[in-house]
């Protein structure tokens, strides 16, 4: 059975983490925002998004990479595991390489011939394209050392090192205000130091906390061509969300005004920063899943899966809702100036992320057994499909609102049709295990968003109503999520209230 100690403990760990990130990068933003400009923050996003275009690879063997190891510690065999680690190392080295050529001759041609910038910053886009390029190899080459400590689920030494991240970012934010030098390119190099700093110090960790870090001039070609075999279906799945983010980013920057780029990045960073909170339940309860399937206790993996999936929903919406409430004077006390179409760029985006709540959950028994074929060739006809679509769509003069329509519906297919199907199919899931998690969410927004309907029609965004908005907004989503909550967790609810209330 999954160990529910070690999921609160290690989530506790995350949220620690989780707070110091989002509360400082939400604070720097609005600097940043500032201080750059928002062609120059449109500049930045879009330059990095040419790189991370690439990322979809890193994060294919990302997964490949934590799902072998996850499964090695499950089944207790430490020499495999060894081998597993150095294998995976140096196939990220060997991916690294191939990215620098890639990028160093087409993705220099994009940046020259494609990219909309002014030509007097065309130099200071090129520092920002090479330092993300060394970025990205940093970071393809630590996901093995990333893998092991989400393996392993010491989650705590994230909170630890996240300290230093904060810190380390506010200086940034510092250097941006006073600095006379070209705003851009410091940033850039400053950020690029910090990751670069925080990766080697996860390295240095793991290389005297877990035995099978430390490299040696081993390659096992079985592990090799098992880990290709994984993830070659994967690379599609991870194609797709490539193209949701900085896909999207690119193809605004060729056909749209800068502040529409920076109303998106803005929606990108305020899901991001919601996402961080149930991101964090995933990383602790996503080790279990596996690791139960590998052990052969299929029933305690598809549980965790489906009550997890239910949980975290009702987390996001607890998150979302208020947040889609309160989208405007949340951009207004947060950003100096509120670029254009960000208010609703933000709505759109969290509800197609609580939507692809589903996919995520429901995407951890593929990769626990292996079989991610048929959700990357769906991902394939979907994700590439819906760029292609878009590009067009775009270039015929259809406006930005295009950018938020097709990935809110894609969202829809690919998590109420597309992951049901291939659970059912594929993985001994029933439809009568399914459903009841679908319904309970369905029943919960309506309640909530039903609850929250008064304040919304018969208040305005005066501060004070604004506090009212949230108070009821959150009030909504807690007691409909109770409402609909199995016996058994609102009895476990109810004894943790009576012990802490000291009620007897």
């Amino acid at each position: 059975m999954a160990d529910g100690k070690r999921i609160v403990k290690n989530t506790g760990f995350l949220y620690i983490r989780m707070l110091l990130v989002m509360g400082v990068s939400l604070f720097t933003s609005r600097v940043i925002l500032d201080k750059l400009g928002v062609g120059d923050y449109a500049l930045y996003t879009v330059v990095g998004g040419i790189v991370g275009m690439l990322s979809f690879l890193n994060g294919t063997l990302s997964i490949g990479t934590s799902r072998f190891l996850t499964y090695e510690l499950g089944a207790g065999n430490k020499e495999r595991l060894k081998d597993t680690f150095v294998t995976t190392f140096y196939t990220h080295l060997i991916l690294a390489s191939l990215i620098l050529l890639v990028m160093e001759t087409g993705g220099m041609w994009y940046l020259y011939n494609k990219l909309v910038a002014p030509p007097e910053r065309m130099d200071a886009c090129f520092i920002v394209f090479q330092l993300s390029i060394f970025t990205m190899m940093v970071s393809i080459t630590q996901v093995p050392y990333t893998a092991s400590i989400m393996s392993h689920e010491k989650m705590g030494v994230y909170a630890y090192v996240s300290i230093f991240e904060a810190l380390a970012k506010l200086g940034v934010c510092y250097m941006i205000v006073v600095t006379e030098y070209d705003r851009l390119i410091v940033y850039a190099s400053l950020i690029a130091l910090v990751q670069v700093v925080v990766a080697f110090t996860y390295r240095f960790y793991c290389i005297h906390q877990f035995g099978e870090c430390r490299l040696s001039l081993s390659f096992d070609k079985s592990i090799f061509k098992d880990l290709l075999g994984f993830s070659g279906w994967n690379v599609i799945a991870n194609l797709t969300e490539t193209l949701k983010i900085q896909g999207v980013l690119i193809l605004m920057n060729m056909f749209l005004q800068p502040f529409v780029v920076a109303s998106q990045a803005i929606a990108n960073q305020v899901a991001q920063a919601m996402m961080q909170f149930v991101d964090n339940i995933r990383v602790a309860i996503n080790p279990q899943v596996i690791k139960s399937y590998a052990a052969g206790d299929y029933e305690a993996s598809k549980k965790l899966t489906l009550q997890s999936a239910t949980y975290v929903y009702d987390v996001l919406l607890l998150l979302g809702l208020p947040l889609i409430l309160l989208v405007r004077p949340i951009l207004n006390v947060w950003l100096v100036e509120v670029p254009e179409y960000a208010a609703i760029f933000v709505q759109f985006t969290i509800v197609t992320r609580i939507i692809s709540n589903f996919s995520a959950a429901f995407y951890m028994p593929m990769v626990a057994s292996g079989k991610v074929k048929k959700n990357s060739i769906a991902a394939l006809f979907l994700g590439v499909g819906q760029f292609i679509l878009m590009y067009f769509l775009l270039k015929m003069g259809y406006g930005a609102m295009v950018v938020l329509y097709l990935p809110l519906i894609a969202s829809f297919i690919f998590a109420f049709i597309v992951k049901p199907y291939i659970l059912i199919k594929d993985i001994d899931y029933k439809l009568k295990e399914i459903l009841p998690c679908y319904m309970s969410c369905l029943k919960v927004t309506l309640l909530a968003c039903t609850l929250s309907l008064p304040a919304v029609l018969f208040l305005n965004d005066e501060f004070y109503n604004c506090v009212i908005k949230l108070f009821v907004s959150v009030m909504s989503v807690g007691v409909s999520s109770y409402v609909f909550m199995e016996k058994t967790e609102r009895k476990k609810i109810f004894e943790i209230l009576k012990k802490k209330l000291n009620i007897k």
